[in-house]
């Protein structure tokens, strides 16, 4: 049985040939796609293991696959196929049209002979066949669209940062930056911080920020370790589909500083912003509201603890 399914996007055949190529993230892309493994990899080759769901039954597979970069050509063969087939090949292909690219999923299978007792409801090879055909066509449409779908939002995608040396000791401004209770009194942004759970390395709180039409509620789950805080915001501003960040500190100057950085990515909400100008336009505005809070921030402490030890 030989099937082919396709789609055509507006992102370019290296963008696509990239997500094709990249199985470990597969789960985060593909909706049916439950685990990915790579097993070896070369230039030319790769040892995968799959687990995916396929009509609502779970799955899994190991396959080769042969990589032709060049002409953006993966073609796969299970050497230890999935339950129900004896073999299967096929093949991502991504070719180029004049605005974008059109992406082709080629599978070609044989039903197993023994198929009894593997998938509930399914006893004969007339019943293999029809589960198989219907969750290649299901899956394979998916995944299509979900490469569409992820291409998209990376576009909106967008990381930057902001650095400042403080003279102060590391510990002392690492402090001050995980003590978010104290925000409220010492950064112009933030007006009030409801702290949900706090221990001496994790951190979940809800901060209203001072923005131009009032203030803005957003939640932060963070993580400390010996020279960082990291986090990320389940429920960002309408603005954002996705915020996480860092704070690194790092000494510099033979010691006699400490480089606080501000690290940010985020994934702008297209819905939002496309009606308002261009997309770096958007992701500038973006990178400057919070970079300026991100500064500011910064001064603050410097303020506090350089007057603190100087004082």
């Amino acid at each position: 049985m030989k099937t082919e399914h396709s789609i055509s996007i507006c992102h370019s055949p290296e963008e696509a040939f990239q997500v094709g190529l990249n199985v470990a993230k597969w789960p985060e892309i593909f909706p049916p796609c439950l685990e990915a493994d790579v097993l070896s990899e070369t230039e030319t080759e790769q040892a995968i293991t799959l687990t995916a769901r396929a009509n609502g039954q779970i799955l899994s597979w190991q396959s080769i696959r042969q990589i032709d970069r060049k002409r953006r050509l993966i073609k796969f063969r299970q050497n230890k196929p999935s339950p129900l087939v004896k073999s299967m090949v096929g093949s991502w292909t991504f070719d180029p049209l004049p605005k974008g690219c059109k992406i082709s999923l080629m599978h070609e299978f044989e039903i197993a002979d023994q198929v009894k007792g593997f998938v509930p409801e399914v006893e004969t090879k007339e019943q293999a066949m029809q589960f198989m055909e219907r969750s290649i066509e299901v899956n394979s449409n998916r995944e299509l669209s979900a490469i569409a779908k992820h291409l998209d939002q990376k576009a909106w995608h967008h990381s930057f940062s902001e650095t400042m040396i403080l003279h102060a000791p590391k510990n002392l401004i690492l402090d001050l930056i995980w003590d978010a209770e104290e925000w409220p009194t010492l950064l112009p942004h933030c007006s009030n911080i409801r702290m949900i759970y706090s221990d001496s390395v994790n951190q979940e709180f809800v901060m209203s920020v001072n923005v131009a039409n009032g203030t803005e509620e957003i939640r932060s789950i963070r993580r400390k370790d010996a020279d960082a805080i990291s986090y990320f915001q389940p429920s960002p501003p309408e603005a954002l589909l996705e915020h996480r960040g860092s704070w690194t500190f790092s000494s510099v100057n033979e010691g006699s500083g400490i480089a606080v950085t501000s690290y940010h990515e985020v994934l702008l909400n297209p819905l939002l912003w496309a009606a308002k100008g261009s997309r770096n336009e958007a992701k500038q505005k973006i990178e400057t509201a919070i970079n300026l809070n991100s500064f500011g921030t910064m001064k603050a402490i410097k303020a506090r603890l350089e007057g603190r030890l100087n004082a």
